[in-house]
């Protein structure tokens, strides 16, 4: 984990010298941070979307086909307070 964070570290000080150099030195410090943390992936949500679908996948492979889309279409309207789809 340490390294990881010293990688990230290393990185977000590369990314600000980058903007320095280039003269993008209008944005707050938080600005810059915000911006960063913007154009990193978010590893965790990719590995939870990942389990997800395999879990689908093997729900599959054991026979399970899920529901029918205009069921789960009616119970998502219904649950969010969404108007029927006509």
């Amino acid at each position: 984990m340490k390294t990881e964070s010293t990688h990230d570290l290393s990185e977000f000080h590369r990314y600000i010298g980058d903007k320095i150099n280039r003269g993008k030195t209008s944005m707050s410090p938080e600005q810059v941070l915000d911006e960063w943390r913007d154009l990193q992936p978010d590893y965790v949500a990719a590995e939870t979307d990942l389990a997800a679908i395999q879990e689908a996948i093997d729900d599959m492979a054991n026979g399970d086909s899920g529901i029918p889309f205009e069921e789960f279409d009616g119970a998502f309207r219904l649950r969010h307070k969404l108007p029927s789809k006509s």
